[in-house]
């Protein structure tokens, strides 16, 4: 039947699965296959509050209870998602080369038709992550204007498990899967990786580096997002999203109305409204009971979701394998009151998925909110107050 996915279930019953339909304005689709990794950086993308604890950021204890989706699992829920060549679903965590066993990636690749990003810090062996691929390479080539897997650069961790030479076996690990089916070269257009290292004060872009990477792999560095030594990165279109709190600028979160343009999916496929409540829900031990209750209602989320999740200040919007879930879920604003600790890459001015902000000038965000209940002792500590006041509650303007 067109239209729909059939996922068999425990006892040889078939589940109807309808296919989503995608709003074009869908900008990027993003599966944390696990939040694990094998770095423990100071500075981690995954961590809300920026303190340098990703070792222990994430207190997954359970030795009984799911912490991931199985790969048959995560094949189901991703085909729900229409093929679109313009759209890949990208691949991430944690660490998604680690995800079950490094065979993970492979064995969801062989099961849908999709292209694929992945987002890696490269720790399996370019021979044995081509073998794990199971012949599936071309998944993760397409026709893009960046490499389909961006590889990040982590100095301090990597030098330490690579004795030293962290950069030059990143390098090589990359331009090793030239021999693997992929497209290496030094233009990133032309590349199917690519290196990026995020910006952060401390790094530092060395003539050593650029030497090694020159004629061999792309090479780019990230904007580094958040707070360093009382200063703000990056460039945010709703003031103080980032800074509230972890700035000193007001001593509580405010209320706001929120909702994304993403499709963001946790390792045991529940879908969260922005990147905070998706890290924030694990940094609290991660939705384990939650998962193990609605997997109990064959994850009917609508009908069960809110009396499961009631005990949580944190809730998602859905689940993926509830076959009620549908993208009009995610065009709704809901209430939140947590503007202020916002993940800098959900509030940053940035480009759309055709790199329209900066060809075209046009601003995008993950996230659009709205009636931020600003408080008018701040008004004065707002760059151009009159542009950010549209997205402020009526009372507050």
């Amino acid at each position: 039947m067109a239209g729909v996915v059939h996922a068999e279930i425990d006892g040889g019953n078939l589940m109807t699965l309808p296919e989503l339909k995608l709003p074009d304005t869908l900008n990027y689709v993003g599966a944390f296959l696990t939040l694990q990794c094998n770095l423990s950086c100071s500075y981690c993308i995954n961590d809300p509050e920026q303190k340098g604890q990703r070792e222990s950021l994430f207190p997954i204890k359970a030795k009984t209870q799911r912490i991931c989706l199985t790969p048959d699992e995560w094949t189901r829920a991703l085909n729900r998602i229409p093929y679109r060549q313009d759209l890949p679903i990208t691949l991430q965590g944690g660490e998604p080369m680690l995800y079950w066993g490094s065979k993970g990636v492979g064995q969801i690749l062989s099961g849908t038709q999709h292209y694929f990003d992945l987002l890696t810090n490269f720790p399996v062996k370019p021979e044995a992550f081509a073998n794990n691929l199971n012949g599936q390479q071309h998944k993760l080539q397409r026709d893009a204007p960046y490499p389909s897997i961006r590889v990040s650069y982590h100095a301090e961790e990597m030098n330490r498990v690579w004795h030293g030479h962290g950069f030059a076996e990143l390098v090589a690990r990359c331009e090793a899967l030239s021999r693997y089916g992929f497209r290496v070269s030094p233009v990133k257009a032309d590349s199917d990786v690519g290196i990026y290292m995020v910006a952060h004060p401390q790094n530092r872009l060395t003539a050593e580096m650029e030497a090694i990477y020159a004629g061999r792999v792309p090479f780019e560095t990230k904007e580094f997002l958040g707070l360093h030594d009382g200063k703000l990165y990056g460039h945010y279109l709703y003031p103080f999203s980032t800074d509230l709190i972890a700035g000193g600028i007001h001593p509580r979160t405010l209320s706001c109305e929120c909702r994304t343009t993403e499709l963001l999916i946790d390792p045991l496929g529940f879908v969260w409204g922005c990147h905070f409540y998706l890290y924030q829900s694990w940094v609290s031990g991660g939705p384990l009971r939650e998962f193990e209750a609605l997997e109990a209602q064959d994850f009917r989320y609508k009908e069960s979701g809110a009396g499961i999740f009631s005990s949580r200040i944190l809730a998602p919007v859905g689940h993926l394998l509830d076959p009620d879930f549908a993208m009009s879920d995610l065009e709704v604003y809901r209430a939140c009151h947590q503007y202020g600790r916002c993940i800098g890459c959900d509030t940053k001015i940035k480009n759309d998925r055709f790199q329209s902000y900066y060809d075209q000038g046009i601003s995008h965000t993950s996230v659009e909110i709205r009636n931020i209940r600003m408080p008018e002792s701040l008004y004065d500590k707002i760059d151009n107050l009159e542009l950010a006041s549209r997205f402020f509650a009526p009372t507050d303007r």
